[in-house]
């Protein structure tokens, strides 16, 4: 297990479907579209079938380094 700069716990390994659908919160990332919340799995909803607390907050971090010169390229 790792920990990111938010001292988030982080750990790298396969995910079966069941901790999928019992999570408390789910999220997808993209370069171009950031954090992606995702509420429902095969229909049934994820925690409280609204986007979490880390989801929020990583999403708010992520776009907050948009508008950071140290991590951002411009595109001319």
């Amino acid at each position: 297990m790792a920990k990111i700069t938010l001292g988030v716990p982080v750990t790298v390994a396969p995910l079966p479907v069941t901790r999928l659908r019992a999570a408390d919160e789910v999220f997808i990332t993209s370069t171009a579209a950031g954090i992606m919340p995702v509420t429902r799995i095969d229909g049934a909803a994820v925690g409280d079938g609204r986007p979490g607390a880390l989801t929020a907050r990583l999403t708010a971090l992520y776009w907050a380094k948009h508008e950071d010169p140290a991590w951002t390229t411009p595109v001319e």
